[in-house]
């Protein structure tokens, strides 16, 4: 049976819980369905905003004020580590893929922190915002990390740059080259309130971005383009996308949200990507909010969609996590009432997958390494792209016979030493007596004595007949290579074509509207002729002299312009 949960953090107050599991909880697991009910809870923690990441092993959750991580366990079900950091946690995202062993730590001073929870490296960027780090987002694949701030602007940094062990060479008086972002985005007037990133991994890589300005804009964030912008009738609090990125929510201060279709217009083509849509920003109409009826919830502080879409939660200031219905556009139910402020929503991945579809890891980290600085592991001095000597990550190798495979693999699940290891031992020590060089197939060394002719017989067949079996799987690797290698080759042209195709459609946008533009000028200057003439006449002149002078006159100012 398919089940789904989420976890909810709570900020610390002084109202006393009103049942006794939830006194001192601090983190809550909660069954969404089949069954509402509360499942665990992790004590002594108070989160702020943007402060709680959630990894398949782990639950890190950012002390409000403080500039400590509290690291529980989901497997053992209790705290793991109190990790302290050199300056006050604003806001943390887990990346690094499904494992999420990449922990983004944005701090108050302005600044990007990198902890590796496998290895316990940490890595820092320079303070590029001028005010606290207040909300984090991934891309679905991991490359990019995005960063916004109270002082109205959104970075772009690249993860696999940061973390590299390659920096690039230092200028002047400074030792070590200090990450930057790729790209700043700063459209807003007024601090940005929430961030969400799209789920898409190939063109369509939006990005959706909520300010005090009463602006949501939707922006490709490879590129910093602005797609869309919603003026909204009041102060957003939370955004989140749809899973099919078809729409956005958002939560506002009053508790009420809100949804927002990016395809209700309709357009000849992608709508993102029309020019008249782009240039022309949205009013949002007050009415289309989803009304709260509970009053005095205070503001709708985060929002989490479920796994299909159809259920949006919104964790509330008195406590309250309210279940939508996005089907019906209006309010569902209270599936939960922590008497807390409620500050993070997270939904966990569902549970219940026959095992053939889950998409399981190869690894998992097991026990997080705390954060260490070490300056050898950014020394510069260093060749490019060398990865320090005592630099060593330590996960738990999955049990899946799918996802581990070859000799090493079977080693670490046998539980003794494997014989086929043993008997390729022996067989190279064996070559290295005779000074030959042993094969590494699983056999027997071949006998020294000269007397088992037979035996010595049957092992030539076995190595050739081996030697045969090898040749036919390096050409069906290489086979293998060169369909990859096509597939690869044609999706890139394919996408080449789709851009080329939507720069075709572009330019005939443009040269359409400049002939309309030609056409209403021709049909001015016809206009301004025509009351020249009739004006001539009235005073009793000859029109058609006036309305020659009026075409010299033009044919003049053309050529001014032309010469200029």
């Amino acid at each position: 049976m398919l089940s789904e949960s989420f976890v909810a953090s709570l900020l610390a107050s002084e109202k006393v819980p009103a049942s006794a599991a939830l006194r001192d909880a601090g983190i809550c697991i909660h069954e969404l369905q089949p069954a509402c009910a509360l499942r665990s809870t992790f004590k002594k923690s108070s989160t702020g905003p943007n402060g709680l990441a959630v990894t398949p092993t782990h639950v890190f959750a950012a002390q409000v004020d403080k500039a400590v991580v509290h690291v529980y366990s989901r497997l053992k079900g209790n705290q793991e580590a109190t990790v302290p950091f050199p300056e006050r946690i604003r806001s943390i995202v887990a990346a690094g893929g499904p494992n999420g062993d990449v922990l983004v730590i944005g701090t108050e001073g302005g600044r990007l922190i990198l902890w590796e929870t496998c290895s316990g490296r940490q890595v820092s960027t320079s303070p590029s915002h001028l005010q606290p780090v207040t909300s984090l987002v991934v891309d679905p694949t991991s490359s990019y990390v995005l960063s916004a701030s109270s002082d109205a602007t959104v970075h772009v940094w690249s993860l696999p740059r940061i973390l590299s062990f390659s920096k690039p060479a230092s200028t002047g008086s400074d030792q070590t080259a200090t990450n930057s972002p790729i790209l700043t985005f700063s459209n807003h007037r007024r601090a940005i309130t929430a961030l969400a990133v799209g789920h898409s991994s190939h063109r369509n890589n939006i990005a959706v971005s909520t300010a005090a300005d009463n602006t949501a804009i939707v922006w490709d964030y490879t590129t910093g383009h602005v797609l869309r912008t919603f003026l909204l009738p009041s102060t957003p609090q939370s955004v989140t996308l749809d899973p099919a990125d078809r729409a956005f929510y958002v939560g506002y201060e009053s508790g009420n949200v809100q949804r927002v279709d990016l395809y209700e217009t309709p357009s000849s083509h992608h709508t993102l990507y029309d020019s008249r849509l782009q240039d022309t920003p949205s009013q949002i109409s007050a009415d289309r909010q989803w009304n709260i009826p509970i009053k005095d919830s205070g503001a709708a502080t985060c929002l989490a969609l479920s796994y299909d879409g159809m259920t949006l939660l919104s964790g509330h200031q008195n406590g309250a996590v309210i279940s939508w219905d996005v089907g019906r556009g209006k309010y569902g139910s209270t599936i939960a009432d922590y008497t807390r402020p409620v500050t993070n929503l997270h939904m966990l991945s569902p549970a219940g997958f026959p095992q053939g579809e889950s998409k399981e890891t190869k690894y998992i980290v097991h026990n997080v390494i705390k954060p260490r600085y070490d300056p050898n592991m950014t020394d510069m001095s260093l060749t490019s792209g060398t990865v320090p000597p005592h630099y060593s990550v330590n996960v738990q190798l999955s049990d899946s016979r799918e996802d581990c495979s070859g000799i090493l693999s079977e080693a670490f699940r046998h539980p003794s030493f494997p014989p086929s290891l043993i008997e390729e031992g022996l067989a190279e020590l064996a070559g290295q007596a005779h000074g030959t060089t042993a094969t590494t197939d699983n056999r027997l060394p071949a006998s020294t004595n000269g007397t088992d002719v037979s035996q010595s017989s049957t092992v030539a067949a076995l190595e050739a007949e081996i030697d045969s079996l090898r040749k036919q799987v390096a050409a069906n690797e290489a086979a293998r290579r060169e369909t990859t290698n096509e597939v690869i080759q044609l999706r890139s042209e394919l996408r080449h074509l789709g851009d080329y195709a939507h720069d075709l459609q572009l330019k005939h946008l443009r040269s359409s509207a400049a002939r309309v533009s030609a056409r209403a000028q021709k049909d001015a200057e016809d206009l301004k002729r025509r009351e020249a003439w009739f004006e001539a006449e009235k005073r009793g002149q000859n029109g058609d002299a006036a309305l020659l002078a009026s075409r010299a006159q033009a044919e003049q100012d053309s050529d001014d312009e032309m010469s200029q």
